[in-house]
């Protein structure tokens, strides 16, 4: 196990910084936080993330930026890939702060509900109703990983196929691009057939510890350079149906797709 860096009093000051803002600012009228500091898992290099629920007139004109600003200095700001605004605060916290009309508050009986804590997560809630969906969302059955193994493995032959044709195209960078998820695929499949599933959703986390060695070894295979990309992409494809076979109950491709994906990587490698 790596040494635990504890929540450090930066971090702490500021979460509590922010919850009372959220509390004082009479446009918010619901409000939660969610991921590690939610769950007892903190440590000192962890993000603080909150939901924020407005009405639908109050919401054009809440600045996040802004807002953040008048609780703590703002060191970076950017809408990152997935239109979440992040920022960067002192001591390189990250902080995530989503912004959300109040219509959207049925939603949140649709998030995962894995290592959920209402008690931690509730921040603001003017009329009970976040308390009640949070609520719903803790007892509803929880997915279980092995329900979605089919998926991720036609989703991980799907990446597999682009990113040969890619790669037989002559585009390179892009074929190492979509080796990453390939990777991320093999991963999941590698936690299931390990039985190694607390960090489902993010399936790279803590995978140092979680994993076998012999996992992390075969993963490391698929990291290298643009010129071994051929190599890389026949590993890949070895280690999945290795996987398949392992867990349970998990259907492979077709003959016929994997004779096609077989004859493709010989060619690629006989031409290298």
């Amino acid at each position: 196990m790596p040494p635990h860096r504890p929540v450090t009093p930066a971090q702490r000051d500021l979460d509590r910084a922010i919850r009372a803002a959220i509390r004082a600012d009479g446009r918010i009228g619901h409000a939660l936080a969610y991921g590690s500091f939610t769950q007892g898992t903190a440590d000192a290099f962890s993000d603080l993330e909150y939901y924020v629920f407005l009405s639908p007139a109050e919401l054009p004109g809440f600045d996040v930026r802004a807002w953040l600003e008048g609780v703590a200095p703002v060191r970076h700001f950017v809408l990152n890939d997935f239109g979440t605004p992040n920022a960067v605060m002192d001591g390189l916290i990250r902080v995530e702060l989503h912004a959300e009309p109040e219509t959207a508050l049925l939603g949140v009986e649709g998030w995962p509900n894995w290592h959920m804590n209402p008690a931690a997560m509730l921040v603001k809630d003017r009329d009970g109703r976040l308390a009640a969906h949070l609520a719903a969302l803790r007892a509803k059955d929880q997915p279980q990983p092995e329900d979605e193994a089919q998926l991720i493995h036609d989703r991980l032959l799907n990446w597999l196929v682009f990113g040969l044709n890619v790669l037989e195209r002559g585009e390179r960078v892009r074929a190492l691009e979509l080796l990453g998820w390939v990777r991320g695929g093999l991963l999941r499949l590698a936690r299931l057939a390990e039985g190694s599933t607390e960090h489902w959703l993010t399936a790279s986390r803590r995978a140092e510890w979680e994993l076998s060695q012999g996992t992390l070894e075969r993963y490391a295979l698929l990291t290298g350079r643009l010129d071994e990309l051929e190599g890389l992409y026949a590993e890949a494809w070895h280690w999945m149906q290795e996987l398949t076979e392992r867990v349970l109950g998990l259907r492979g491709a077709s003959p016929e797709l994997a004779r096609e994906v077989g004859g493709r990587l010989g060619g690629l490698q006989r031409r290298r």
